[in-house]
C-alpha cells in the first residue's frame, strides 16, 4: 500500500466534515472525503492525522524543524494550500491555523 501525504485541500476539507458531524464517525469522514475525490484512506489513517493536527495546533509556538516542501513554513499547524499549478503568491496560498 502506497501511503500518500494530505493534502491542504484534503486537511481543510476534512475539517469542515469533521465541524459538520455531531459526533464524529471516522468511516463516514474517510468516505465522505473519498466521495469528494480524494485518495482511498482508512478510518484509522483520518482520525489518527486529525488528532495530530489538533494536538499540533492547539500546543502553541515554539520552533519546528520540519518544512512545507512547497512554501518553506514550518508545518507546524500549516495547511499549504499551494496546487500543481503555481499561485501567484505565496503568501496568498498558504494557510496558518492559529487559536
Amino acid at each position: 500500500m502506497v501511503h500518500q501525504r494530505f493534502s491542504g485541500g484534503e486537511q481543510l476539507a476534512l475539517i469542515e466534515i469533521v465541524k459538520e458531524q455531531k459526533r464524529v464517525r471516522w468511516s463516514k469522514v474517510a468516505q465522505e472525503l473519498e466521495e469528494r475525490g480524494f485518495p482511498k484512506r482508512t478510518p484509522k489513517s483520518v482520525r489518527n492525522h486529525h488528532l495530530r493536527w489538533r494536538q499540533a495546533t492547539s500546543s502553541g509556538g515554539g520552533t519546528s524543524k520540519n518544512v512545507c516542501r512547497k512554501c518553506g513554513r514550518p508545518q507546524r499547524g500549516h495547511v499549504c494550500e499551494i496546487a500543481d499549478e503555481a499561485p501567484a503568491s505565496v503568501e496568498a496560498a498558504c494557510v496558518v491555523v492559529k487559536e
